[in-house]
């Protein structure tokens, strides 16, 4: 991957395909080979967009400052990307994490964003996000970092839909196989506690939904049936607070729907980004 170093911190990233910008940001933890791994990337190279996608601070192979850190790094690491790379009017598709990037690059820099794609992460902070959150806080105070273990087990139940967890032994092993050859996605330590932090942050934030008011771009708030940390009851709160937005939802999909329907979700983000 290339890289550029963005107020001090080095964002490695990628550009592949041409035509109208889209700019593809991750979850948390997330490396940007998941975006190739699901085919969103490549389905929309086959549409006619230009893809960028990075590594956010934290993630390798970007830098690892020390945690914690705020959604504004984050927006501001993707707003500088985007400055150096000379694109604007660009259409950001953000993840759990990456939709609330999105989301306050949306509000941010106006300049740089002709639509948004929330998926997985728009709408009020639920009970079960609350709870999560503060285990992390704790876990961090405590011990100082995020135990792999702890991440693959809160990964592996939001992930999975619940008649998989439940029915599915041959898929959650896989799942489990597959999340603990992901524990070195992280560039240091330092970035699981500082992407938790500014999430953290994000998401108490009392005056974040009253924002969604000043976002004035197409936004398509994007949710999964059976997601238990942004429900399609929160994705409806946050689209009809949206000047211009709009609930789509995919059934059957838990928080890690991007993945586990990965057919289903490409569909609909094609569909919104293909119009004019």
């Amino acid at each position: 991957m290339d890289s550029v170093v963005v107020g001090g911190v080095r964002i490695a990233y990628e550009r592949c395909g041409a035509g109208q910008p889209v700019v593809l940001a991750g979850g948390t933890g997330m490396p940007p080979v998941a975006w190739e791994f699901c085919g969103l990337r490549d389905a929309l190279v086959g549409a006619g967009f230009e893809v960028v996608t990075y590594a956010a601070r934290g993630v390798a192979p970007s830098d690892a400052p020390d945690a914690p850190y705020s959604m504004a790094e984050l927006a501001g690491d993707l707003a500088g990307l985007l400055d150096v790379l000379e694109l604007s009017q660009v259409a950001v598709v953000g993840y759990s994490l990456g939709s609330f990037t999105a989301e306050l690059l949306a509000r941010t820099r106006p300049d740089l964003v002709r639509s948004a794609v929330l998926m997985a992460g728009a709408g009020p902070i639920t009970g079960v996000v609350d709870a999560v959150l503060a285990a992390e806080a704790e876990l961090i105070a405590t011990t100082g970092h995020l135990p792999p273990a702890f991440m693959r087990l809160q990964t592996l139940l939001s992930t999975l839909p619940p008649a998989v967890l439940r029915d599915d032994e041959e898929q959650v092993r896989g799942w489990l196989e597959l999340l603990g050859a992901q524990e070195d996605v992280w560039t240091a330590p330092a970035g699981a506690a500082g992407q938790s932090a500014a999430s953290d942050g994000w998401l108490r934030d009392p005056t974040r939904m009253a924002a969604l008011a000043d976002v004035d771009v197409p936004v398509q708030v994007l949710a999964f049936e059976h997601d238990l940390y942004f429900p399609p009851r929160a994705g409806k709160m946050a689209a009809e607070a949206l000047p211009c937005g709009e609930l789509a939802m995919v059934s059957g999909a838990a928080h890690g729907g991007l993945l586990t329907h990965p057919v289903e979700t490409t569909a609909a983000v094609l569909a919104f980004l293909a119009r004019p």
